[in-house]
């Protein structure tokens, strides 16, 4: 039970903050006597607000958002979910507020009633672009979601000039309204102006670039300060120099060194693509504290790893500062074919000398995809995989249905989303099925 609380402690804070806000709006007393459904769809009007708040206080990434959420991928994963709900209540908004008896008051200097058809159409326009991240530039992308704070803004000033309720008043309403504008915006004028000039304070210059095959790129990177990290995780990191232009991007850390750590990057992306033509000895590089939560120091003495591709970096990172492992693990390491397999001989060479260290290679063009059939699960192992989304989503859900007393640590990362890719794979299931057989 304590397990399974701590597993979804963030959903339930989550949860208990849109009670707390039903209770303080359904208890309140409004400024006159009004119908029922009048003072839901103003309740239903700070849902939106609420839910907004709470995605602006996600991306801050702060150590309590980590814990909460027991890592920045689950915490990805709401953020995205609420910014999607919020989008629906705001649509279902629209539709019900003919309903609210608002009171007009003197508009500082906009014109509150107008204000709110405004920030829909912002909201929605601006969360459309956010979700065909895949799409667009990775710093363009960056440029209209850090403007979400201008409809969240004229949303709150429709809110309280409209409310029946005395939203600026000492009351527990009051408090608590005024509290969830200010966190949700001191969180969204956070990253947009401090977090890019405080959070990366880890400072170095790339001391060696080395193509490791047509698509992967490897790079040392030499810090001023020592860099204390956990096995499996990955951190943020900013190239100052152009083409990168400071911009912020996550990625695993594969290995460390003397004065510095490894980064093993494949291209498929615009940022990463830049790094595998761009990227040069001598450029000025920045780093966050480290993330994530697929370490492998609290796991099972028994592991069964799965590498998807690039997926490979967390594992490298354990085995490169741990040569002959505690652990009975072994790994499945899945590519197309064996080329884009990164530090082959590496791997092949630890499981020759180490019969604690078991090393498959799945090459799908060969040998079809990797299935949870094809894994040794005999001694019920702890299973962490790292890979392309599809592949981790669909292992996952198979391991969980077939094995589901096995404990299961997979990071499928998505730092701009998914949710177009998404629809998009649930409208062609129907037609494959109808697809006949070649």
């Amino acid at each position: 039970m304590h397990t399974l609380l701590r597993k979804h402690v963030g959903l339930l804070v989550i949860l208990a903050l849109f009670g707390l806000n039903a209770l303080l709006w359904l208890t309140a007393a409004p400024l006159f006597d009004q119908p029922l459904e009048s003072r839901i769809a103003q309740w239903h009007g700070a849902n939106i607000l609420l839910g907004f708040s709470i995605v602006f206080f996600l991306a801050t990434k702060n150590s309590l958002v980590v814990w909460l959420f027991n890592g920045l991928e689950k915490s990805y994963a709401y953020h995205r979910g609420l910014a999607m709900g919020s989008l629906l209540l705001i649509i279902l908004h629209g539709q019900t507020a003919h309903l609210i008896w608002a009171i007009y008051r003197d508009s500082l200097f906009l014109d509150a009633w107008s204000l709110g058809p405004l920030a829909r159409n912002l909201f929605v326009g601006l969360i459309v672009l956010a979700l065909m991240a895949k799409y667009m530039k990775y710093e363009h992308w960056r440029y209209f979601h850090r403007l979400m704070i201008l409809p969240y803004l004229l949303a709150s000033y429709h809110a309280f000039l409209l409310a029946s309720y005395d939203l600026l008043s000492i009351t527990p309403l009051g408090l608590w309204m005024m509290g969830m504008v200010a966190t949700g915006s001191i969180s969204s004028l956070y990253m947009v102006l401090i977090y890019r000039k405080t959070a990366f304070t880890y400072k170095g210059v790339v001391s060696s670039v080395k193509a490791l095959n047509a698509s992967v790129t490897e790079l040392d990177v030499a810090l001023d300060k020592p860099y204390a990290f956990k096995s499996g995780q990955f951190a943020f990191v900013k190239i100052k120099e152009k083409p990168f232009n400071g911009v912020p991007h996550p990625f695993s850390i594969s290995g460390v060194h003397e004065n510095g750590v490894t980064f093993t990057i494949k291209a498929i992306g615009d940022y990463t693509r830049d790094i595998q033509h761009h990227l040069a000895v001598g450029m000025r590089f920045t780093m966050s504290r480290p993330y994530g939560h697929m370490t492998f120091d609290t796991h099972a003495a028994t592991q069964v790893w799965i590498a998807g591709g690039i997926g490979i970096t967390p594992f490298l990172s354990h085995l490169r500062s741990e040569r002959k492992p505690a652990q009975r693990i072994t790994l499945y390491y899945a590519v197309n074919r064996k080329e884009e397999a990164v530090h082959l001989s590496l791997l092949e060479t630890l499981a020759k000398e180490n019969n604690q260290f078991t090393f498959h290679l799945i090459e799908s063009d060969t040998h079809g995809f990797l299935k949870v059939d094809d894994l040794d699960l005999s001694h019920h192992p702890d299973v962490l995989m790292c890979g392309p989304r599809p592949m981790a989503l669909a292992l996952s859900k198979t391991l969980r249905k077939q094995h589901p007393d096995i404990r299961l640590t997979f990071e499928a990362f998505s730092f701009t989303g998914t949710f177009i890719e998404d629809v998009i794979r649930l409208f062609k299931k129907p037609f494959k099925r109808r697809l006949p057989a070649s």
